[in-house]
């Protein structure tokens, strides 16, 4: 079975085999003739069974099929089994990740790609979504003279099983069964799991009604709001800061979100105002402290080496177990700090030269490897 771009469903004779079956008989094919030509060309989805021949376009052996759909069940009704629990640390702090694992990950990708990436979200986000970047976040901010940043407290474990069925079945307006089937494949635990590839974008979906009302506020305030994932900035000449907190802390808590009191930040004229990262009072470009590290290192490098470097560093990150430097690793880090900066303020002179030295460092560094390699082998 194949649901194309325009809106037409394909069935093949294994489909039609597997429809047949007195299980699904009448069942399978309820309410399908209403999601044919809809406007939002969702795939039609009001029974499991039909998410299982939707998910294995490929498949023609009718047994095959009944089998795809027996698994799919299985994980449906029992997602806990299908994920792999581990930790991650990020600036010090611990967070849970559940990876989910085969053929769980394989129906998650599915609907990100078929359904979710279909579906808009609000203006003023900027995480998650295909051609937006931390750049377009900041440049919302630019100029203006006020800036608070709020945080949203443990935003994706707010995400609640009840709050992504309601973006199935109200948004999506999926029927009841499609749209539980797809909320157990996308939750665990009755939460929004970090890890899962849906969950990002869903995030987003779950928070609209919350995004517009605090837009609107702004539109009338005559602020700028923009959000990134967690991380909500309001930006203007003239913010009653105050009753803005106090707006958004109750319209968080309505759609079941909280404030986190403890990352409310607050920046006025002539304080340097940093938008997830990026500077934006009066042009966009990267803090003065940030650049001032990796020129500091391009020095040291230059002067000592990249082993002596390494050693005088001291940092476990670019070490091996036995304490030898890690030239690649750090070489990798230190590109991809360049590369950032590169990408908010693409003409910057200094820093494409500092691309082409660490280039040639990384050049010379395989060299002197591939040397110490003939040499062990006594090739040399």
């Amino acid at each position: 079975m194949r649901w194309t771009e325009k809106g037409k469903l394909k069935i093949k004779a294994a489909d039609l085999a597997l429809l047949s079956n007195p299980t699904f008989r009448g069942k399978a094919w309820a309410n399908v003739s209403s999601w044919v030509h809809t406007e939002n060309n969702y795939p039609p989805i009001p029974s499991a069974v039909f998410f299982a021949l939707l998910s294995n376009p490929k498949e023609t052996n009718p047994k095959m099929l009944w089998m795809q759909y027996r698994r799919l069940l299985e994980v449906s009704n029992n997602p806990e089994k299908y994920y792999h629990q581990h930790t991650i640390t990020v600036h010090g702090k611990t967070r849970q990740i559940s990876q989910p694992m085969y053929p769980l990950e394989a129906y998650q990708r599915w609907i990100l790609k078929n359904i979710l990436e279909k579906t808009p979200t609000t203006e003023y986000t900027y995480a998650y979504k295909k051609g937006t970047s931390l750049i377009d976040n900041a440049r919302v901010h630019l100029g203006n003279q006020v800036l608070v940043k709020l945080d949203i407290s443990h935003f994706f474990d707010s995400i609640t099983f009840g709050m992504v069925y309601d973006v199935f079945a109200n948004q999506m307006r999926f029927p009841t069964e499609g749209a539980t089937l797809l909320t157990n494949l996308c939750c665990l635990n009755g939460r929004l799991p970090q890890g899962a590839c849906t969950s990002p974008y869903l995030s987003n979906l779950c928070i609209i009604k919350a995004d517009n009302e605090i837009a609107e506020y702004c539109k009338e305030h005559n602020l700028s709001y923009s959000r990134y994932s967690d991380d909500m900035t309001f930006s203007g000449n003239r913010i009653a800061v105050k009753d803005l907190i106090s707006f958004v802390q109750q319209t968080l808590k309505k759609y079941g979100f909280r404030l986190n009191y403890k990352k409310i930040h607050v920046d006025g004229k002539g304080r340097q105002h940093r938008v997830t990262g990026i500077v934006c009072n009066e042009k966009i470009s990267t803090p003065v402290d940030y650049r001032k590290q990796v020129r500091q290192e391009i020095y040291y490098l230059k002067k000592f080496g990249v082993v002596d470097h390494l050693i005088h560093m001291n940092n476990s990150e670019f070490m091996d177990d036995n304490g030898t430097p890690n030239a690649d690793s750090y070489f990798s880090s230190l590109l991809g700090r360049i590369a950032y900066v590169l990408q908010v303020t693409p003409n910057n002179e200094e820093f494409v030269k500092y691309r082409e030295f660490v280039n040639g460092c990384m050049d010379k560094e395989e060299k002197r490897k591939a040397l110490l390699k003939r040499i062990e082998l006594g090739l040399w």
